[in-house]
């Protein structure tokens, strides 16, 4: 009985003393002294024994990676696969193929794709438009930091190709939604909010980030625009809710009717005074081919105006069913056929080149008066 009892005990000791040979692997432990012995080399500016250190840690670092290699080969590639699409972000990967050749290889083998652009423009813009586009960790922004070199400030006019700048990632942050990471690279790293991360938070939508923004003392501007173009109603209603309110202006109401976002509409123009609107409210609507935010536009008291550049957009876009509605109204939409057909061309709709050479209907304007 005693014997029965003691051979439990028997064996935790051996999987505690594997573990415990585990983990003072010699590899390790000299890694770390070298690390601890090329810091000391570099601040005594002891070039000759930097130098040492410096082939040793790459000699040990090599037999690391192969020994921690042959670890990662027991799993077949296949549930490889599945362990990382269940489990990683996307985004992440770049980081994870830099951690060790094993992954690199993986990489090649499987064909992930591995495409990271930091530059603002093309890499929030593409987020925005597609919003497709997985969003990235703390960790992701944290390997960045590590990984690049990151430049002060953010830069329009003067960019250094290629380069990323403390600013992208602060409005990327902002975009994304995370108050977690916009908290650490501006609490932790020192970075700044910059005259562009309204916008881009206002795209976001998060009303959590711009609170925080908020509470930073940041200027809101233009915000209110970008927030009824992102369709984000929560957001305009907390960026009009400030003391003073964020401003607002004719393009907050054409945004909104541009993205689709017919509650935004509605509520922007239901307040007392009402977010004003103009010609190019109807315009951008027929852009994106939302022809109830446009039916709705016309069909308020007074109507929202309209002119030219409705029909123009339209068939610039290939939205024939709102061009064939705006020049069904009484009276018609007005607009300049040629132009029409010159830009629905110029876009490859065909389909409604063929549809206005079957209308008979002079191409005659009168310039004086564009206004419905």
């Amino acid at each position: 009985m005693a014997r029965g009892a003691g051979e439990p005990s028997t064996k935790r000791a051996k999987v505690d003393e594997a573990d415990e040979k585990e983990e003072e692997d010699p590899l390790v432990r000299r890694k770390e002294e070298v690390v601890v012995a090329l810091k000391e080399a570099r601040s005594r500016e002891d070039a000759r024994a930097e130098r040492v250190a410096r082939r040793e840690l790459v000699t040990l670092c090599g037999k690391l990676e192969a020994k921690n290699g042959k670890l990662l080969t027991r799993l077949p590639p296949e549930l490889w696969q599945k362990i990382l699409d269940e489990n990683l972000n996307p985004n992440d990967l770049p980081a994870l193929t830099m951690t060790c050749r094993f992954f690199r290889e993986m990489q090649k083998d499987l064909g992930w794709k591995l495409e990271t652009d930091l530059n603002t423009r093309r890499f929030l813009g593409l987020l925005w438009w597609s919003g497709k586009v997985a969003s990235h960790t703390l960790g992701w922004f944290q390997w960045v930091c590590g990984t690049f070199e990151i430049l002060p400030g953010l830069q329009h006019k003067t960019r250094v190709k290629g380069a990323v700048y403390e600013g992208d990632l602060v409005n990327y942050a902002a975009f994304r939604c995370s108050v977690e990471v916009l908290k650490w690279l501006v609490e932790e790293k020192g970075w700044e909010l910059n005259e562009a991360t309204g916008w881009w938070a206002g795209q976001g939508g998060s009303v959590e980030v711009l609170e925080y923004m908020s509470g930073r003392g940041y200027e809101f501007d233009k915000e209110c625009k970008w927030a009824a173009w992102g369709g984000h109603l929560e957001a305009l209603k907390f960026l009009r809710g400030l003391d003073p309110p964020c401003p607002w202006d004719k393009e907050t109401c054409s945004w909104a009717a541009w993205g689709g976002h017919l509650e935004v509409l509605k509520w922007a123009r239901g307040q007392d005074p009402p977010c004003p609107w103009d010609e190019w409210t109807c315009a951008k609507a027929a852009k994106g081919g939302h022809l109830e935010v446009l039916k709705w536009a016309r069909a308020q008291e007074p109507p929202c105006p309209w002119y030219i550049d409705t029909c123009v957009d339209a068939a610039k876009g290939g939205h024939l069913d709102v061009l064939k509605w705006a020049r069904s109204q009484d009276p018609p939409c007005t607009w300049i056929r040629v132009e029409c057909i010159s830009e629905a061309m110029r876009h490859g709709h065909l389909h409604i080149v063929t549809w206005i050479d079957q209308q008979e209907d002079e191409s005659y304007v009168d310039y004086s008066d564009f206004y419905i």
